[in-house]
């Protein structure tokens, strides 16, 4: 299809359940996931600049909440995207995650029986969070312990162990090693939880201690650890995804109202908006008190110092520079004195609005339908079926590639730019050779590669070749590739009289 409008009239028609559902289950089956138990959940956040009134969110790109669409994904412990949902922020992450992770075992249709374990960022934590799990039998939550404070290390029992993590920086055999040394103890504060103590320290010395929860008493500490300190690979791609994929395209800026999705989410009773916009009038108040109160408490400090400095100069004989001194302690002691009624004045009038607004706040209604209050405001989400569908096609590629790239990634052995050099590679331009039992790909590449990389791709190509890909006409006729050099092409133009 050349043109936009017909383009985005097959995109409108295909992007339905069945088709995600189909997507999902072929880029499970390429991934070995049925085989797999260890998965990270993260959203990957969109910040939205348009004018529709949609819900906002936390945008870790801009560091603070702004407008945001929000796409819930599951990658696999290698850092493969392998399902996602999007969506805006209704729903806060605890309540999300368990929906996701429900749905993607039906769509996936995985049994229920089937025990997953779930790496999840600090976002999830919560009480309400480690009750439902503990009643799942099907499922394991790792995260970090949110507000753990540091303590003095080693403890006192004792560590429970240690181990090491290696990570390759530029090339295989450019080993960062981090050492962890680790407390697996139960968790104060709920005994059916399991915390871990970590130590880490990186190859440059410096040390950080955290803490990691887990309802998983059984499995060992090593291989929890290693999930949680590797993390990193979901966030590298994401940054991955967006950069060489376009997985930020909004694709559609088509709105479903609120009072359209109705039957669609979960309602729940929310801080009404008056209660909301007393207790920020509230805030307000007893921040512009706390700022009288300080300087108050600061000044009368000073006044204090300031009378025992005139009594010792009082008694001090008599000098010129004693006298300046003491006039000068003097004019700031009145200074203070006739300051003071007026900023306790303030103090006081702060007082009786801040209790007028509690007896404002104790007569209005405390809670009201946030579904309902969406509706009122015209509050819209921004069409997710469209973006779903581009995405699900951009995550499937994204793995197709890194599955090409993996022989070429070994035998290249830079990891500065073999992504780079491989893409270029597919995508450069190429002369077909038509013959009846196969066609020759002479491929073109934009620049000239050294002898070390010639060889790594002929050897590369000729792994291909010997698997003989067919042309997907149905034809029959075999694909054959090779690295050809821009000297060998020779164009001629007959005329035609």
């Amino acid at each position: 299809m050349r043109f936009p409008h017909p383009q985005r009239q097959e995109l409108e028609r295909l992007a339905t359940p069945a088709s995600f559902e189909g997507l999902a289950r072929f880029n499970g089956r390429q991934l070995g996931a049925g085989e797999q138990s260890d998965f990270y959940f993260d959203p990957h956040t969109k910040q939205y600049t348009g004018q529709e009134n949609v819900l906002q969110g936390w945008c870790p790109a801009i560091r603070c909440a702004d407008k945001a669409m929000h796409s819930d994904f599951i990658h696999t412990a290698a850092g493969e995207p392998l399902y996602f949902e999007t969506t805006d922020n209704f729903s806060d992450l605890r309540q999300r995650f368990f929906e996701v992770v429900e749905r993607c075992r039906q769509v996936l249709e995985w049994p229920q029986e089937r025990v997953l374990s779930w790496v999840v960022d600090r976002a999830i934590f919560g009480q309400e969070v480690f009750d439902k799990v503990l009643c799942d039998p099907g499922m394991h939550l790792i995260t970090w312990e949110k507000g753990y404070r540091a303590q003095n290390w080693p403890p006192t029992c004792g560590a429970s162990g240690s181990m090491v993590i290696e990570r390759a920086r530029n090339r295989a055999d450019d080993i960062r090693s981090y050492h962890l040394q680790y407390w697996d103890r139960r968790w104060s504060k709920d005994e059916r939880l399991r915390q871990i103590v970590v130590q880490a320290t990186n190859p440059r010395g410096r040390s950080i201690q955290v803490g990691v929860l887990t309802d998983d008493i059984q499995r060992p500490a090593s291989q929890i650890l290693r999930l949680m300190f590797c993390r990193w690979v979901q966030e590298n791609d994401f940054k991955y995804l967006d950069k060489h994929f376009g997985i930020n395209q909004i694709t559609s800026y088509g709105v479903v109202g609120y009072e359209q999705l109705h039957q669609q989410v979960e309602d729940r009773q929310v801080h009404s908006a008056e209660v909301k916009a007393l207790q920020e009038q509230r805030r307000q108040l007893r921040a512009r008190q706390g700022q009288l109160l300080l300087v108050q408490a600061r000044n009368q400090h000073e006044a204090t110092l300031r009378q025992k400095r005139m009594e010792a100069l009082q008694q001090a004989p008599v000098a010129d520079q004693v006298q300046k001194e003491l006039d000068r302690l003097r004019q700031a002691h009145t200074r203070w004195q006739s300051s003071k009624p007026e900023r306790q004045q303030q103090i006081e009038a702060l007082s009786r609005e801040l209790a007028e607004l509690e007896v404002r706040t104790a007569t209005v209604q405390k809670t009201e339908s946030r579904l309902e209050r969406l509706i009122q405001e015209q509050m819209v989400r921004l069409d997710p079926d469209k973006k779903r569908l581009m995405d699900n096609l951009r995550v499937i590629a994204r793995n197709v590639f890194y599955t090409a790239l993996g022989p070429f990634k070994k035998a290249y052995n830079n990891y500065r730019d073999d992504h780079d050099q491989f893409r270029q590679l597919t995508q450069c331009s190429g002369v077909l050779e038509v013959a009846t039992e196969q066609i020759v790909v002479h491929l073109m590449p934009r620049v000239n590669y050294p002898p070390r990389v010639q060889r790594i791709i002929n050897e590369l190509l000729a792994e291909l070749n010997a698997k003989e890909p067919l042309l997907p006409d149905g034809s029959g006729r075999r694909l054959r590739l090779r690295l050809a050099n821009r000297s060998e092409l020779r164009l001629s133009i007959a005329r035609s009289d």
